[in-house]
């Protein structure tokens, strides 16, 4: 599979159904909203802002207050625009230049002039500087892991220190279960012949992690049409995303888990040490 693929799906999702391409329910389909559904759609975004912002103070610093916010993955500016209204600054990043197009409509619609449209590559390679809040979510499930890794990486180098980043990632689907205590050595074993024993449940488990991953699903609210775009679901191993986060020096981390439709996940908070 082309690991680009998802650029032109969000793309061509950005033409014609950029709200649900955000948010998949059935009433943000089609290409623009009506009043009520735009309200409802933005008040989803001021919701989640909110808690943000609750969750850093109570966590991660009282004081919390970035001026400069990186959003990666800003779509049509759900998220965007509750930054803007928080901070003096925010950038926008997306690799669809139509849902940029559409963000930049909501954010003249409110009068907000703070907010640079980038378009966006794995290297972030238009995003300049350093921010106080660098955050993501429901984007990265999205994205084949190896290029999300790379792209949880450069996001850690772009919190200045003492800022803060809130990133989500999905880990696994509910209908797998969890690995039991014991790890894998608590699943029957088959022997092999020749001598040796086998864990197939190991086996089992792996092809299911790797279906997820390299799998992309329709969701049942999807546009309508056989050239409709099929939206992967991708489950990031924590470990590798850890370990950045710790050589990065981060020492303050707070986690929420997240239920998105049955696909598992959380939302990392996490602050870098002031300089000096």
């Amino acid at each position: 599979m082309n690991e680009h693929q998802t650029d032109l799906d969000w793309e061509r999702i950005g033409r014609t159904a950029p709200y649900w391409g955000v948010l998949t329910q059935d009433e943000y389909r089609g290409a623009a909203l009506d009043g009520p559904r735009r309200a409802a759609f933005f008040a989803t975004g001021e919701e989640r802002i909110e808690q943000l912002f609750r969750t850093a103070r109570a966590h991660l610093d009282p004081a919390f207050a970035p001026r400069r916010a990186l959003d990666f993955g800003c779509g049509v500016g759900r998220l965007t625009v509750p930054l803007a209204e928080r901070c003096a600054a925010v950038v926008a990043v997306d690799v669809s230049e139509s849902m940029l197009r559409e963000a930049a409509k909501n954010c003249a619609a409110r009068g907000l002039a703070n907010v640079e449209l980038v378009r966006g590559d794995d290297g972030l390679t238009a995003v300049t500087g350093r921010f106080d809040l660098v955050h993501t979510d429901i984007v990265l499930q999205h994205i084949p892991t190896a290029r999300g890794f790379r792209i949880f990486r450069r996001l850690t180098e772009l919190v200045a220190d003492g800022g803060c980043g809130a990133v989500h990632v999905t880990y696994s689907k509910a209908e797998f279960g969890p690995v039991p205590a014991g790890g894998f050595a608590d699943y029957p074993q088959i022997a092999i012949p020749g001598g040796g024993r086998f864990h197939l449940a190991r086996l089992v488990r792996a092809l299911r992690v790797r279906w997820t991953n390299r799998g992309r699903r329709r969701p049942p609210a999807a546009p309508a049409g056989p050239e409709a775009p099929l939206l992967q679901m991708n489950p990031y191993v924590l470990n590798p995303l850890l370990h950045v986060l710790q050589a990065a020096g981060v020492r303050e981390f707070f986690t929420e888990f997240t239920d998105h439709g049955a696909d598992l996940g959380v939302m990392m908070y996490f602050r870098k040490p002031p300089a000096g």
